[in-house]
Formats: structure tokens, sequence, C-alpha cells
């Protein structure tokens, strides 16, 4: 069941505001929106070197681990290497 709703003059009115123009002691002044509110800010460029720094970085990772990327061996230093099967007496 709906309970009746008050009447107009029972509720409450909100208590006057105060007067901003008495109130305001300090002035805040904002920076322009965007990118530019730090205190040492970067060129765009330098996050597109980072990420391709990182991409470039994961992707010479990933081709190390797979072994079709090898850097700093020879073909000597692949005929060395011990084979996987350890041998037991």
């Amino acid at each position: 069941m709906r309970q009746p709703s008050p009447p107009p003059e029972s509720i409450p009115s909100p208590a006057p505001a105060p007067d901003t123009r008495e109130a305001a002691t300090e002035i805040v002044t904002r920076p322009e929106p965007g990118l530019a509110r730090g205190k040492w800010e970067a060129p765009p460029w330098v996050f597109w070197v980072m990420l391709a720094v990182v991409v470039l970085g994961a992707a010479a990772y990933l081709l190390r681990r797979l072994g079709v990327l090898r850097l700093g061996r020879g073909r000597a230093a692949d005929a060395s290497l011990p084979s996987s099967r350890a041998r037991r007496p």
C-alpha cells in the first residue's frame, strides 16, 4: 500500500545560502585543461618512443625465448652447447 505524501507546508525548506561575495577570501588559478599540467612536462613524442621501446623489447625477449633470435652466440658456440640429455653411468 502506498503512503500518502506529506502536505507541502510540512516539508522543511533548505537553509538560505550564505552570500558568496563575502565568504570568498582566496583566488584560485587553475591551469588550462589538457596534458600540460605537470611540473616537468614531456613532449608527446616521448611517450611514443617509450611505447616503441617497450614493444620492441618485449618482441626481442619473445623471439629470444623461442630461439628465433640468437644474440651474442656464433656458430662455434652453438656446436659446444651441452645436449639436453644427461648421461647416467
